[in-house]
């Protein structure tokens, strides 16, 4: 909760509201009932603590498509290689073990390092979502990522 409020996360997430104690709670209880999500908490070993989350949201297994995300809340492990290694886990569990063919992400176009993040990780740009969200006083533009399955496993 305390990631999710927290104004530099909030804007970089593409998070409006801030989040109660109701809300989180609400999240977690969802959680658990909804099949079409999986979370996954970040660890990170070196400092001993739990660092982030990471997950796929509206999986759809017909299609097999879902849309990945990741949150490094604390802020000391930002710049130390933990978002290539979740993209790549990511990446492979969806591919591998979910057997998704397609994998999207919304990024915030102006978040340079985590665009830059995604392409080195195999991830295309498919589009821009003009002004998709209002976030702190501003109109915010959407960058449109994927990554499928034939790709991901040509460039391992």
């Amino acid at each position: 909760m305390e990631w999710a409020n927290d104004r530099e996360l909030n804007a970089s997430i593409l998070r409006v509201l801030p989040v109660t104690e109701y809300d989180q709670n609400q999240w977690y209880d969802n959680l658990c009932r909804d099949h079409s999500r999986i979370v996954f908490a970040v660890y990170g070993v070196d400092i001993d603590a739990h660092i982030g989350n990471c997950g796929f949201y509206h999986i759809d297994y017909l299609h097999r498509r879902a849309e990945f995300w990741t949150l490094i809340g604390d802020k000391s492990c930002w710049g130390k290689g933990y978002g290539k290694e979740i993209v790549r886990f990511m990446l492979d569990y969806g591919f591998d073990t979910l057997n998704l063919n397609r994998i999207y992400l919304n990024v915030r176009l102006d978040h340079h390092p985590a665009v830059r993040l995604y392409e080195t990780t195999g991830f295309q740009r498919e589009g821009i979502l003009k002004e998709q969200y209002y976030i702190q006083g501003k109109y915010v533009d959407v960058l449109v990522m994927a990554a499928l399955k034939k790709d991901y496993h040509a460039e391992k």
